[in-house]
């Protein structure tokens, strides 16, 4: 059985999570370089008082020596300056969500509107249903050539070329049969045709396969 692919994600849509990762690695670094550089304040100043708490041991004979204690202000700038970078994160992570889903929106009405004359066209050969069957067929084959201009404006390349070398990488068999006509282990005919894009194979042909000749 073939395994078909999700729909693949659009040029766009990739350009905007990009540029989403790149603001919030940003952000979040900021935020490392705020607390690192409030911490070295932190000890700089606990230093200080480290060195006025020797010197007020050395006249206190045998008096126990406090701990170093690091300002309370300090400290709320440190809380402050975190709390900040946190919430500034959550903004731009917000902010590139509806970015994203205003992309995908943009996506899906591109490709609905490129598809829209083939399905005008289709309703236009159903309302002519009871007209000349070779005209219908006609009109038919020319919604075929539209459909598949449209698959590759967006992109897709269509796999059902008969002749080739079976490769099972692009195309799936069905089945094997003998066809003298056909180089042994060529496609001879395409059951379903495949599709690949630039993010590689969308769906693997199914084909027919010639049978190889018997040692």
């Amino acid at each position: 059985m073939s395994q078909e692919r999700p729909e693949p994600t659009g040029p766009a849509e990739e350009r905007a999570q990009e540029e989403a990762r790149r603001d919030v690695e940003a952000a979040a670094a900021a935020a490392t370089e705020a607390l690192s550089e409030t911490r070295a304040e932190a000890a700089e100043a606990a230093e200080g008082t480290e060195g006025t708490g020797t010197a007020d041991a050395s006249e206190t004979a045998g008096g126990p020596r406090a701990a170093p204690a690091i300002p309370e202000l300090d400290v709320e700038e440190l809380r402050d300056r975190w709390h900040r970078a946190v919430a500034e994160t959550e903004n731009l992570r917000k902010r590139h969500e509806r970015r994203l889903e205003d992309v995908r929106g943009a996506e899906r009405d591109r490709v609905t509107a490129a598809w829209l004359p083939v399905v005008d066209h289709l309703e236009l050969a159903l309302q002519h249903a009871e007209a000349d069957p070779r005209a219908i067929i006609a009109g038919v084959e020319a919604v075929c050539q539209q459909a598949f201009a449209v698959l590759a404006h967006l992109g897709y390349r269509r796999i059902a070329e008969v002749g080739e070398p079976f490769d099972p990488g692009r195309h799936e068999a069905a089945q094997v049969r003998e066809d003298p006509a056909a180089a042994p282990g060529s496609i001879v005919q395409v059951l379903r045709a495949g599709y690949s894009g630039d993010r590689g194979l969308l769906r693997p042909a199914v084909v027919s396969v010639a049978a190889k000749p018997e040692e």
